[in-house]
């Protein structure tokens, strides 16, 4: 073969597999190139792409294998001219090959797709633009494709089928503009909202009509008065729901054989005639579990739900699964394998379980990999951690990291998940934050029935330094109270658990009978014990003065008034278990502390216990029941009494809420209310969620103080108590929790009103 016939040669073979590789690719253009040496290669020259408006050279070029000054391989062309193709941005690609400067010049001819320009929407009143624009992929600059809004279009009638528009008609309309681009109009022809008129179950023999469609989400009344709609993706729903219903009822043979929606134009009704085929109901034979060798079977059956001759529910024996794999986990056997393996036994109507355990090794965590945090060193997540690479790994750990990370409050979500390491026995624990503002800036105003009208000023730092410091400026004006505070606090003093931190005040508080000044400062720390439980100290160190007393007042509150400082000492054991400093939900909290003031040249001399337990409980449909105790006894020393604005009072919206705050006191002889130096309290909240971030309550409160004297002002008597009982409202505020309580006096005595309003913010307990 001659040199000048092997170039053609070569092109005509790129020519032919351009055509055989790709559809919509026209065959290669092409001029002879100039003569080469026999033998030697072909080089490319040049490379250029023709037709292209708004891709760039290099995003084409880059796609291809070709360069500049290496060998042109006609068997190549085809897959180059595919993978420009597959950019998705062209209706047509070619390749054109022409001799230059000793070698060949390779040029991709292109036909570019128009973009979309403009989308709108035209006719739809029930859903807005934005609702429609988010229910397609399809968005604006996007490359025209023909399928792509065919595609679109069908998306917009499932999203109006969806809301029960059965009518709807989606029409796209494309207009070409002037310079090649194109804009998009969906026309909606939405018709009437097609509502229920009823629901029909047939072959229901086992369970009653009425049960299954209590268990469904499409429902032919609302609220009891309107009609309901029809919704596709509810009624897919619902067929999963009707066989899990049967399920759990021992029908493991159940199916739902159609599910059709008739529909009635005349009168925009629908009928929903579901067909179902039970099969017979099975109950439990026999279970056993087999395969454990580290944990015996009796602490395994523990968990199981369901025992011999119970109806067969598929949901308690995923449950069971479930538990069985926990008790795992708890002792560092997270890869064990729970699988269940049922046998049927239909003439006498029974399913055999058995429990297949693969106890797997222990799994140890081979790292731990966090991300997300931009502003907070890595470190201060880190410590909070209950574990650390080579530790044991436990489900109950990686719950109790996420639990911590959460109530540092720096995340707005944290997200905890394991992948397989290295080997069997390893994990690999990723936790991801999505971090959220931890300062705050406000200058506003508000009302609490404890202290009225309140002008505000707050500026705190959580995260201060992205250190974990918290810093804040708390500033409070009103009638009733002035406050000014400034505090700081170190969680990890010196790289170790230890919390330290220390606050600065001034305020002022006006009572009926008098106002006491405060002005001081204290110096706290504080550390865990195990996950749970913690240790506080304080110092603190304070001058109080009682101002504004009648001259007419008792003599025990005119002896009182003036200046006297307090040194006091003060620590405490808490165990803290609450899913939520904020909001709980589940848990419990309980504190027992003891203050003993009389430090050094401290005018008052008094010690303090108080003990207080809380709990909260979930139960069904995120309800949550909610309880406290508490009680408190201080006694004074040296012969000197408990100062006023030490003791303890009652009312309000956090003790009991049908009485305003301190309104619940011993008073002396001319009724003026003095505190007294032991308290009781104990409260009980129900509480069940509501649309908007809401939550309704009914609460209890019982409580009264006693004393300061027993023998001459109010005795103890657990006999003698105040109450409370009302409902609240709960509003998780972008502030804080809102609350607002009436609680009403079930036994109003002499003075006392029927009920109050309480306002507040933050839990109630």
């Amino acid at each position: 073969m001659t040199a000048r016939g092997r170039p053609a040669l070569a092109i005509f073979f790129a020519l032919t597999l351009s055509w055989v590789g790709g559809a919509m690719v026209r065959p290669a253009l092409a001029q002879t190139p100039s003569k080469a040496s026999p033998g030697a290669p072909i080089i490319v020259k040049d490379l250029a792409v023709q037709g292209n408006r708004r891709v760039q050279d290099a995003v084409i070029l880059g796609r291809v294998s070709a360069k500049v000054g290496g060998p042109f391989v006609p068997a190549r062309l085809a897959e180059d001219i595919r993978s420009v193709f597959s950019l998705g941005f062209f209706d047509d690609v070619q390749a054109k090959v022409e001799d230059f400067e000793g070698g060949v010049k390779l040029t991709f001819v292109v036909s570019e797709r128009p973009f979309v320009r403009d989308i709108s929407f035209g006719g739809n009143k029930r859903l807005d633009a934005a609702t429609l624009q988010e229910k397609i992929d399809f968005k604006l600059g996007a490359v025209y494709n023909p399928v792509e809004i065919t595609r679109a279009a069908e998306k917009l009638k499932e999203a109006y089928e969806e809301e029960g528009y059965f009518e709807v008609g989606v029409t796209p309309e494309v207009v070409r503009l002037p310079d090649g681009d194109v804009s998009v109009t969906f026309r909606v022809a939405e018709g009437r909202k097609m509502t229920i008129d009823k629901i029909v179950i047939e072959g229901a023999q086992g369970l009653k009509p009425e049960k299954i469609k209590d268990i469904m989400l499409t429902q032919e009344r609302e609220f009891y008065i309107l009609r309901g709609t029809v919704q596709r993706q509810k009624l897919d729903q619902d067929t999963e729901r009707i066989v899990t219903f049967y399920n759990d009822n021992g029908y493991v043979q159940a199916r739902v054989e159609t599910a059709d929606t008739q529909v009635d134009r005349a009168t925009a009704r629908v009928t929903i005639r579901i067909v179902v085929a039970e099969g017979p109901q099975f109950k439990v034979g026999g279970i056993d579990i087999t395969g454990n060798k580290v944990l015996p079977v009796e602490e395994l059956r523990r968990r199981v739900l369901l025992k011999p001759d119970d109806i067969y529910s598929r949901t308690k024996l995923q449950e069971t699964l479930r538990g069985i794999s926990d008790v795992y986990g708890t002792i560092g056997r997270t890869a064990a394998d729970i699988v269940p393996q049922i046998v049927l036994d239909v003439p006498n109507r029974k399913v055999n379980i058995t429990i297949e355990v693969g106890e797997g090794p222990e799994v140890f965590i081979e790292r731990i990999n966090i991300s997300g945090n931009t502003r907070s060193q890595e470190k201060i997540l880190r410590r909070e951690l209950p574990m650390a690479e080579g530790d044991l790994f436990t489900m109950h750990k990686l719950a109790r990291a996420k639990q911590k990370l959460i109530n540092l409050n720096y995340f707005e979500k944290v997200e905890t998940k394991t992948t397989p390491g290295s080997s069997k026995d390893k994990v690999i624990v990723n936790i991801e934050v999505t971090e959220k503002p931890t300062g705050l800036f406000s200058i506003g105003g508000g009302y609490s029935s404890q202290d009225g009208a309140l002008g505000t000023l707050d500026l705190s730092q959580n995260n201060f330094l992205g250190r974990g410091y918290q810093l804040f400026l708390r500033l409070r004006g009103g009638t009733q109270t002035q406050q000014g505070t400034i505090g700081f606090t170190d969680p990890w003093f010196l790289d170790r658990p230890l919390a330290a931190g220390f606050d600065i005040f001034n305020n002022r508080r006006v009572f009926q009978d008098y106002s006491v000044n405060s002005l001081g400062g204290d110096v706290r720390f504080g550390a865990p014990i195990g996950d749970y439980a913690r240790w506080n100290a304080v110092y603190r160190i304070s001058q109080e003065k009682l101002s504004g007393v009648d001259p007419n007042a008792s003599t025990e509150l005119l002896q009182a008034e003036g200046t006297s400082v307090t040194s006091l000492i003060g620590g405490s054991l808490s165990r803290d278990t609450r899913d939520s400093l904020a909001d709980p939900t589940r848990g419990n909290y309980s504190l027992f502390g003891v203050d003993f003031a009389g430090i050094g040249t401290g005018d008052n001399r008094f010690v303090r216990i108080t003990a207080t337990t809380t709990q909260h409980q979930p139960l069904w449909f995120d309800h949550v029941l909610s309880g406290r105790l508490m009680a408190g006894y201080q006694l004074g020393w040296y012969k000197d009494p408990v100062p006023f604005f030490e003791r303890y009072y009652l009312g309000g919206p956090n003790t009991i809420r049908s009485f305003k705050s301190r309104q619940i006191s011993p008073e002396d002889s001319s009724g003026t209310g003095i505190g007294g130096n032991v308290q009781v309290l104990g409260n009980i909240e129900y509480s069940v969620p509501l649309p908007f971030g809401i939550r309704a309550a009914l609460f209890f409160d019982a409580g009264n103080v006693y004393g300061p004297d027993q023998s001459i002002h109010t005795p103890v008597d657990l006999t003698n108590l105040k109450y409370a009982a009302g409902p609240g409202l709960r509003w998780n505020s972008p502030f804080g929790p809102i609350r607002v309580d009436y609680g009403v006096n079930p036994n109003p005595k002499s003075g006392e009103k029927f009920g109050n309003i309480q306002f507040s913010m933050g839990s109630a307990f």
